[in-house]
C-alpha cells in the first residue's frame, strides 16, 4: 500500500475538527461540478493519511470525484489506480527536517526586525470558539483595509475561515492588526498557508516577519515541512528542477491560463514574493478518476469565481 506523508492542500487532519468524532472519519466538503459532471472535493478532514489512496478510490466508486493541491505522493498513490492528473502549477516548500533544515537568508531577517522594531505578533495555536469570533472580525477588518478590498473573493481554493487552522498569528502596530497569516496542519508534521492578508499601512516586513516566526514556532513543534501554498499556473522546467532561487525565475513556464488570468491575478508577483525564502518549488496537480479536461478546468474557474475576478478587473482596471 502506497502512503502519502500529507493531504492535498486545504485538507487537514481530523484532530484539526474540533467536532471530529471517530479515529477513522473522513469528511468531505465538496462542490458538484455540472458541466463536467463530478464533485470538486475541496476541503476534507482526514483522521489518518496512510489510507489516502483507498478513501479516494472507495469515493470515486460513488460519484466521480476531482481534487486539487495534490502534489507527487498523491499522484503516486493514486496513478496506479487509474486517476489521471493535469498540472495546476507549482508549490513552495521550506523543508526543516534535520540534518539540514531550512534557515531564512540574512534579507529576511532584517525585513522582519524592521517590521518588529514598529509592532509586535500575536500567536494563537489551535484557536478555540471565543479567539476564532475574534480572529474573523479581524480578518474583516483587514480586507475592508487591503489594497484589493473592492475585488470579488475566490471561493473554495483555500481555508479561508480560521475554523480548522492550526495557527493563526496577528502583526500589530499601535495596538492596530495590520497583517495575518493563518495555517491548516495537513500532515503529522506538516502545515500549509491558507491565508496571507495584510492592510494597505502595514510596514515593510511584516508578512516576512509573520512567516518566519511561524516557521519558528513549526520547527519547535517537530514539523518537518512548511508549505506556503500554490502559485498557479506557473510549471518550472524538469529537466532543470534544483536550480538557485535567483535562477528560478529564468526557467518559468506559464500556462495558458496564466496569460487568460494575467488582468486579474499576477501568478509573477506572488512567485517573486514567495522565492524571496528559497523555497523547493514542487508541481501541484488536478486529480480526478477521469481525465481532466477542458470542461472540468472550465468548472473550476466559474464555481472558485475567477470568473467575476477576471471580469471586476477588465472592467475596474484603474482601481484596486
Amino acid at each position: 500500500m502506497r502512503t502519502v506523508s500529507r493531504l492535498p492542500l486545504s485538507w487537514c487532519l481530523s484532530s484539526c475538527d474540533p467536532n471530529s468524532g471517530s479515529e477513522s472519519s473522513f469528511i468531505a466538503r465538496s462542490l458538484w461540478l455540472p458541466r463536467s459532471r463530478r464533485d470538486w472535493i475541496y476541503n476534507a478532514q482526514q483522521s489518518r493519511t496512510a489510507y489516502f489512496a483507498d478513501i479516494m478510490v472507495s469515493e470515486s466508486a460513488k460519484k466521480d470525484i476531482i481534487l486539487r493541491g495534490c502534489d507527487a505522493s498523491h499522484l503516486a498513490a493514486l496513478e496506479d489506480r487509474g486517476w489521471k492528473h493535469r498540472q495546476s502549477g507549482l508549490e513552495a516548500v521550506l523543508p526543516l527536517r534535520k540534518p539540514d533544515p531550512w534557515n531564512p537568508h540574512r534579507s529576511l531577517r532584517e525585513l522582519s526586525r524592521r517590521a518588529l522594531r514598529k509592532g509586535n505578533i500575536e500567536v494563537m495555536e489551535r484557536p478555540d470558539p471565543g479567539t476564532i469570533g475574534r480572529i474573523r472580525e479581524i480578518l474583516t477588518e483587514l480586507r475592508n483595509a487591503s489594497q484589493y478590498r473592492r475585488r470579488p473573493a475566490l471561493k473554495y481554493l483555500f481555508q479561508n475561515d480560521p475554523e480548522f487552522w492550526e495557527l493563526c498569528l496577528i502583526y500589530y502596530r499601535d495596538n492596530q492588526p495590520e497583517a495575518l497569516v493563518g495555517w491548516s496542519r495537513n500532515g503529522e508534521s506538516a502545515i500549509h498557508l491558507e491565508v496571507m492578508l495584510r492592510s494597505r499601512e502595514a510596514p515593510v516586513g511584516a508578512m516576512e516577519a509573520l512567516i518566519l516566526e511561524s516557521v519558528a514556532l513549526a520547527g519547535k513543534r517537530g514539523m518537518e515541512l512548511v508549505s506556503l501554498g500554490e502559485v498557479p499556473f506557473l510549471r518550472i522546467n524538469p529537466k532543470t528542477p534544483e536550480l538557485p532561487a535567483k535562477k528560478q525565475q529564468t526557467q518559468l513556464k506559464r500556462f495558458a491560463s496564466y496569460y487568460l488570468m494575467r488582468p486579474a491575478f499576477s501568478s509573477m508577483g506572488l512567485f517573486r514574493f514567495k522565492n524571496k525564502f528559497r523555497p523547493l518549488w514542487n508541481p501541484l496537480y488536478l486529480m480526478s478518476n477521469r481525465p481532466v479536461g477542458l470542461l472540468a478546468l472550465g468548472d473550476l474557474f466559474i464555481e472558485s469565481g475567477c470568473h467575476k475576478l477576471l471580469a471586476y478587473c477588465l472592467t475596474h482596471f484603474n482601481r484596486s
